[in-house]
């Protein structure tokens, strides 16, 4: 298993937010992290990165525990994260945003450039000078310029025009059928189930269903309980 998450139960302060997630992601597999807002999604993958460690349970990379690591140990063990808000740096060019990141062999400057043919254009442009969309395409590239195993993206498409998220949806199945192993968190119920292989619905800082798109599919009911749709 590439990435397995047992009994994890973090706090901020005094206030608890996760009580005994257990999640798994096998390599080459492409997982979904669903909920409404509140319920733990965010604070999952913050565990994960070691941006806010456990203080009960086991986070394994590769079998091998990296639970409350420093961040950048578990970057450097191969998970790239593609945060909330986006958060490259906008006084740093295109081009330099990816270069900061580079690590290890298979993506490079050109191959995010296919992947991203937008970003090419815009390689002498500052991150600060970027449509909210390019900037999602340069958080994408940055993390795959690492060269993750696993690549983690926290609100894929949040915020983003329609135009823009299809081309998001499209790399993303790119990424798919190269291999590439995916947690992806995103409102955009119906784009997952096409994309993923599996999900898991937090709740209440707890894991309240998981399984397959078809098991999702047939059972609406609990898609309007958890999900609101």
């Amino acid at each position: 298993m590439l990435l397995r998450l047992d009994g994890v139960e973090t706090a901020y302060d005094t206030s608890k937010v996760l009580f005994g997630v257990d999640l798994e992601i096998a390599e080459g597999e492409a997982v979904a992290l669903l909920g409404r807002n509140g319920m733990g999604k965010t604070t999952t993958v913050r565990s994960i990165m070691g941006l806010t460690p456990p203080h009960a349970g086991r986070v394994e990379f590769d079998g091998r525990d990296v639970t409350g690591r420093a961040a950048f140990r578990i970057a450097r063990a191969g998970i790239g994260l593609v945060p909330e808000g986006r958060q490259i740096f906008p006084n740093l060019t295109v081009r330099e945003n990816l270069q900061a990141a580079a690590r290890g062999e298979g993506w490079t400057l050109e191959s995010v450039y296919t992947l991203f043919p937008r970003l090419a254009e815009r390689a002498d442009h500052g991150g600060n000078a970027l449509s909210g969309g390019e900037q999602q395409m340069l958080a994408i590239g940055r993390a795959l310029m690492t060269n993750p195993r696993l690549l983690i993206l926290d609100e894929a498409t949040e915020g983003l025009a329609p135009v823009v998220r299809r081309d998001i949806w499209r790399c993303l199945e790119r990424l798919r059928g190269l291999g590439q192993s995916l947690l992806i968190i995103d409102r955009n119920i119906d784009a997952l189930l096409e994309l993923c292989d599996r999900h898991y619905i937090i709740h209440k800082g707890a894991v309240a269903w998981q399984g397959t798109s078809g098991a999702l599919r047939a059972e609406p009911e609990l898609r309007r309980r958890y999900l609101g749709v």
